[in-house]
């Protein structure tokens, strides 16, 4: 695939801020950056859209940060980028401890931006000076989606997720949907699945009774919770009591799909999602 040299800004959605004012000072001085709220939109899938992102940038600005030491994801991106051979700069936001940083991260040279923005910004647009850029100043596009919503569910209940899809869409989310992505086989998933979680805005878990025989979903539920990540529950199909979500409540979807959709739009808008 034929590169068109963007500069794609890996980074923690916690240090989502510094990124956004980073992406807006390179685009001001005719760069490409490639920020995923900025590029990915609302129903699309959002794992292949940083794939094929990936694939035609030229380089890849590296957001070194205690939330990024730990994203798997962004690791991933990472080494995406470096195997295809092409070049990585690291910057420095916050101080990190040294053994937090990835080894493959910490034999590069990175830039520091945690003492002086401004200088941070002079050196990397030094290094930055051998990229091709526009030579008019490249308006910043207005934000697309809110980030992506996790969907933990059964493949028994993928007749559900489509029209959620859709609700997203509608809503300004893109989506992770594990059973439609490409899943990276050289890590062992739950590592990955950690990353992804950790990442996203929200956890939609889809509960029916295939969701209580999964080996996968109950966990997905469990460690949402335990990193913070806001989860919805929602009950697309009857099933018997679990102690799993006992007491928990939950969206019905079962006796009015509609009422459904509300109940969850009124949800995400009380919890400012």
């Amino acid at each position: 695939m034929e590169s068109e040299d963007y500069i794609f800004i890996s980074y923690s959605r916690h240090d989502a801020a510094f990124a956004k004012e980073l992406a807006l000072l390179l685009r001001r001085n005719g760069y490409k950056p490639w920020i995923d709220v900025e590029m990915i939109s609302p129903g699309e899938n959002w794992q292949n859209r940083i794939e094929d992102s990936l694939e035609k940038s030229s380089t890849l600005i590296f957001v070194i940060s205690p939330n990024s030491a730990k994203s798997v994801w962004a690791l991933r991106e990472f080494s995406v980028i470096a195997q295809k051979g092409k070049r990585v700069l690291p910057i420095m936001l916050e101080e990190t401890d040294y053994e937090d940083i990835p080894e493959n991260i910490r034999d590069l040279q990175w830039i520091d931006f945690s003492s002086s923005f401004s200088k941070g910004m002079s050196t990397l647009l030094k290094a930055l000076q051998d990229t091709p850029r526009s030579k008019e100043i490249i308006q910043k596009p207005k934000t697309k989606s809110k980030g992506y919503a996790f969907i933990s569910y059964a493949e028994e209940d993928t007749d559900f997720v489509k029209p959620l899809k859709e609700f997203l869409k509608n809503r300004g989310y893109a989506f992770w949907d594990y059973q439609e992505s490409d899943r990276d086989y050289h890590k062992q998933l739950f590592l990955e699945l950690e990353g992804v979680i950790i990442e996203a805005s929200t956890t939609l878990s889809v509960l029916s009774e295939s969701w209580k025989k999964s080996p996968w979903t109950v966990k997905e539920y469990f460690f949402s919770e335990e990193v913070n990540t806001p989860v919805f529950l929602l009950k697309a199909k009857q099933m018997s009591p679990t102690l799993a979500i006992a007491g928990m409540p939950y969206i019905d979807f079962t006796n009015n799909t509609q009422k459904g959709y509300q109940k969850l739009d009124k949800e995400l808008k009380r919890k400012k999602l």
